[in-house]
């Protein structure tokens, strides 16, 4: 069980201390009988049982743990787990490892280990209790036979108990109290060496990299020989590589010297560990020191190889503070460095929204040319290094839809249409294909109307494309979740400035119908039944484009002859009718 917004053990009980100490008598008995006041009749009894005296923890703990048997019922259990007679390759025989549909259900990793659950939930407790009563060689001891020997089985199939199985565990709890074990037993001597062995090997169990600060939080008292162990633990870990020891170094450093501490690092080894540039980032924006921040994210652009996926990150905060400051100019800068690092979707649109409105066609073009000169370098896939827990190092995916938006806004349309005329007719639905994205935008320049007027088909394919051409376009990305909504207002903006005379029609239109007639026999040629309806809405856009312009004569003729390709396609002719008399389908 895990929740990324609660409060670290430390923090609680320092904050209870505090309310407490800020509460008279008359204060805590009044909030007494408020909680009394919320109780349900079913609970009446249990609340006051609550308000007798307890016991000391100490006391309450040392009677749950019996640390003489708490190891051996941990043994017995792993024994009980590997020896577990449910676990073969009949089970699913015998007990229905199938869903409601019929099908393999491979998503329940528990299976015959279910009944384990629950014994394993209280030899957890039971640890924690360890851990509570100050017996941390218990602790350790219990805690590292869970995770290395309990949910380490697993049979033949995979099958097995994981720490994400105990839902009343909390795992990143249950991962701080055994590191906090291992650095309370361990000398302080051993106590870098020992701790990053055992954090690494947590680091693979855990879903996510364990910090030093988790290992402070998870007690009330002090961490003992802070001081030292600060010195000594970066020591170590400036001789060590990898993004786990970068990672550890660069958190021990702010904990330990604060911002002036990061400042220092990034000025030294930025250019080796770049990330130290954006903890030093994170930490003057929290201070609200943008003028610092401006300055300095300028130089660490300078300063780092251009390609380096993780510029984009460094430009992001030059650009937080160049907003702070109102620094417009410097935004500009920004946002084409974040383009340039990773030329995603979001990324195109914020350069165009940070660009002078005279300046965005030539701004595009210019996009348009760096998404082409990165599309013919070899796949940086290659590149990628380990799993992090974000992608700040990797390149950016680039999708075609964002070349395609680029030349669309900068008003090349022989480069859009050659760019669409290589795809295929079939595949609209990725974002790397922009052969549906191109031929909408020409439909509606054609139908010579705006944006928020178009005839039904056309509105609705003109928002699929759209919504499709923004797909893949930021995997990881959060930026760019309400990207539909800035593509819409950037077209409804740009559309009616768009030099789109009496010849870009006549030029585009006759293509636009035939790669929609293409489409069309693609999909009910071949019977794809699921995109009919697709189908059967592109055409009757064409044919609301082709009324607009031309008149009823030259529309029906185009649906007529649709029909008559297709007389037998009955469910596909629903569709048609459907929407050539503008029903919009829920």
């Amino acid at each position: 069980m895990s929740n990324t917004n609660k409060i670290s053990l430390k923090a609680f009980w320092d904050a209870v201390e505090q309310q407490l100490a800020a509460c008279t008598a008359d204060e805590l008995r009044a909030i007494l009988r408020a909680l009394a006041q919320e109780t349900s009749p079913v609970e009446r009894q249990a609340f006051l049982d609550r308000l007798k005296p307890a016991l000391p923890a100490s006391t309450h703990a040392r009677k749950i743990i019996e640390p003489e048997e708490l190891l051996a019922d941990i043994d017995d259990l792993v024994s009980e787990i590997k020896e577990n007679p449910e676990a073969d390759e009949y089970w699913e025989e015998r007990h229905g490892y199938y869903d409601e549909w019929g099908e393999y259900n491979d998503d329940d990793s528990l299976g015959p280990y279910d009944e384990f659950v629950e014994p394993l939930t209280g030899l957890f407790d039971r640890a924690q209790a360890a851990f509570d009563y100050g017996d941390l060689d218990l602790a350790r001891a219990a805690y590292q036979k869970l995770f290395e020997e309990a949910l380490q089985v697993e049979d033949d199939y995979g099958r097995g108990v994981r720490i994400g199985d105990l839902s009343d565990v909390d795992s990143g709890e249950a991962y701080a109290r055994y590191l906090r074990a291992v650095y309370e037993t361990e000398s302080p001597a051993r106590r870098p060496a020992v701790l990053f062995e055992q954090m690494q090997r947590v680091r693979s169990w855990l879903s996510r990299l364990p910090r030093l600060d988790d290992i402070i939080q998870i007690s009330t008292k002090p961490l003992p020989d802070q001081d030292r162990f600060f010195t000594d633990w970066i020591a170590f870990l400036r001789k060590q590589s990898g993004h786990e020891a970068d990672a550890w170094l660069r958190e021990a450093i702010r904990l330990s010297q604060g911002t002036a501490g990061l400042a220092e690092l990034a000025r030294a080894k930025g250019k080796k560990r770049p990330r130290a540039y954006l903890d030093w980032f994170a930490a003057l924006e929290g201070e609200g020191e943008h003028l610092t921040l401006l300055a300095a994210a300028q130089q660490a652009l300078q300063k780092l190889p251009t390609g380096l996926p993780i510029r984009a990150a460094i430009a992001d905060h030059l650009c937080a503070a160049a907003i702070k400051l109102k620094e417009d100019e410097a935004l500009r800068a920004g946002r084409w460095e974040a383009f340039a690092a990773k030329p995603m979707l979001f990324r195109l649109l914020d350069l165009w929204e940070a660009t002078p409105l005279e300046a965005q066609p030539e701004m595009m073009s210019q996009a348009a040319q760096h998404i082409k000169d990165q599309l013919a370098r070899p796949s940086r896939a290659s590149q990628m290094d380990v799993w992090h827990e974000d992608d700040l190092e990797q390149p950016g995916w680039i999708d075609t839809a964002v070349l395609a938006h680029a030349y669309l806004l900068a008003g090349d349309w022989d480069a859009a249409h050659q760019l669409a005329a290589r795809q295929k007719s079939l595949g609209w639905s990725s974002s790397d294909n922009a052969q549906g994205l191109v031929t909408a935008t020409f439909l509606v320049l054609s139908s010579g109307k705006l944006p928020d007027a178009l005839p039904p088909s056309l509105a609705q394919l003109w928002e699929e494309r759209l919504q499709a051409s923004a797909g893949g376009s930021y995997w990881g990305e959060d930026a760019g979740s309400n990207i539909l909504k800035r593509l819409k207002q950037i077209y409804a903006q740009q559309l009616p400035r768009a030099a789109w005379g009496k010849e870009q029609p006549k030029k585009f239109l006759p293509w636009c119908l035939k790669v929609a007639n293409q489409r069309v026999d693609a999909i009910v040629g071949n019977q794809k039944r699921g995109s009919y309806g697709k189908a059967a809405v592109l055409i009757t856009a064409c044919a609301e484009t082709v009324r607009l312009r031309d008149g009823d004569k030259e529309a029906d003729a185009l649906l007529n002859d649709v029909r008559n390709r297709f007389p037998r396609h009955r469910a596909f002719l629903a569709e048609l009718d459907a929407s050539s008399h503008h029903k919009r389908r829920k």
